[in-house]
């Protein structure tokens, strides 16, 4: 970010968790008078480790692409950014991000809207969640969507706990990373 920019402020983690809470509840509440039901929604299709450990290996390649080229400069400003937003979490507070916003986000996104309205616009209504009003940070709904498209492909193969864990690994590895650049 220039110098002659404002620095953006720390995001206590307890504002995510709690705006994810809401998510959790919207999706499970539409979940609940779906066809589907709660558990149908959130089921995995096939072998629940099998789902698990793939979304786990989706997700670990997803963050190692977007680590590779973290160089771009639109990157580059948005994980600046992000570092700041980070700054003063524990361990435990990006742990808790990671589980809650990949458990949430993909009930709502994956498991409620995508069955109903299909990948692509499932994949632009994730896009529409990580919008910033800051046009310095188009990149993040651009890498939403396609992480979007990613996450419900994922969906499609194992189900929601496919898509929750690949989730929660990019967030985990993503937000492990920018407190261990904010640390040094």
């Amino acid at each position: 970010m220039g110098s002659d920019e404002p620095t953006p402020r720390s995001v206590p983690a307890v504002v995510l968790i709690h705006q994810e809470g809401v998510v959790a509840v919207i999706a499970l509440a539409g979940l609940a008078f779906s066809a589907s039901g709660v558990l149908g929604g959130l089921a995995a299709k096939g072998a629940l480790a099998t789902a698990v450990l793939t979304g786990m290996v989706v997700g670990a390649g997803c963050f190692l692409i977007l680590w590779l080229i973290r160089g771009l400069r639109p990157l580059s400003e948005l994980e600046s950014w992000q570092r700041h937003m980070v700054r003063g979490w524990t361990i435990t507070d990006a742990a808790a991000v990671a589980v809650f916003s990949g458990l949430a986000e993909e009930a709502l996104i994956r498991g409620l809207l995508q069955p109903v309205i299909g990948l692509v616009p499932a994949a632009a209504v994730f896009a529409l969640l990580h919008l910033v009003p800051d046009r310095r940070l188009w990149m993040w709904p651009v890498v939403a969507f396609v992480l979007g498209l990613v996450l419900g492909g994922v969906y499609e193969l194992g189900g929601y706990p496919a898509a929750a864990a690949a989730h929660v690994a990019i967030n985990a590895l993503s937000l492990t990373r920018l407190r261990r650049a904010v640390e040094d």
